[in-house]
């Protein structure tokens, strides 16, 4: 007959077996039906991550940047380009169409014919008026121009003489197309590069213009 104590021991090993089925029965199904915990809880907001700056957008903070110009000549364009990049600057040129201004012509409208408007002219001789000649050709075919002025100001003082003494004087502008040039740079913020310095060493009469622009990297 067994004893007493190897009926125990019997009964312990039984119970260890059992012990270890639970637990494997539990672990596969605990597997299977596990539910993460919520990322957020109702009335907290979550956490976003903010998207990391870019290095173009932390260089467009750090500079100003600019549009220096026009100059009549690339030659001119040319010699500030280079002293800007002497200064430490990149620089780029770029070429614009545009309308100049050459003067501004005083004048009486076209006539029907040549005999009336030197009929006119003789009228004007009367007046003492010496600068004058009959336009042959062209939008002004038989007008009579009065002078040409380089200031505005100074072609509206003629033209209202003119109409004191008794004519219909005009003025208008005379523009042809012309090519010029503009530089444009970048300058960190703090610098400032001399430039209406260096065009005045090249010609101060030079009208020429630094505007702010975008940056654009």
């Amino acid at each position: 007959m067994p004893t007493k104590s190897s009926r125990i021991l019997k009964n312990l090993i039984i119970l260890l077996l059992s012990l270890n089925v639970f637990y494997f029965v539990w672990s596969q199904v605990t597997r299977y039906t596990y539910t993460p915990p919520p990322s957020t809880e109702e009335g907290i907001p979550g956490i976003s991550l903010l998207p990391m700056q870019t290095n173009s957008a932390n260089q467009a903070s750090l500079s100003n940047c600019y549009t220096f110009g026009p100059f009549s000549t690339l030659k001119a364009a040319r010699y500030i380009s280079r002293r800007i990049n002497d200064y430490g600057l990149a620089t780029a040129i770029k070429k614009q169409k545009t309308m100049q201004t050459l003067n501004f012509l005083v004048y009486l409208k076209s006539l029907p014919s040549r005999k009336e408007a030197e009929q006119v002219v003789k009228n004007l001789q009367k007046q003492e008026i010496k600068n004058y000649f009959i336009i042959n050709s062209g939008p002004y075919k038989n007008a009579i121009a009065l002078g040409s002025f380089d200031d505005l100001n100074k072609a509206r003082r003629h033209a209202e003489y003119i109409r004191f003494l008794g004519y219909d004087a005009k003025y208008t502008a005379r523009k042809k197309q012309k090519e010029v040039f503009w530089i444009d740079y970048d300058e960190p913020v703090g610098t400032t590069a001399p430039v209406m310095e260096w065009v005045r060493e090249i010609d101060i009469k030079t009208n020429v213009e630094k505007i702010p622009r975008s940056c654009e990297f």
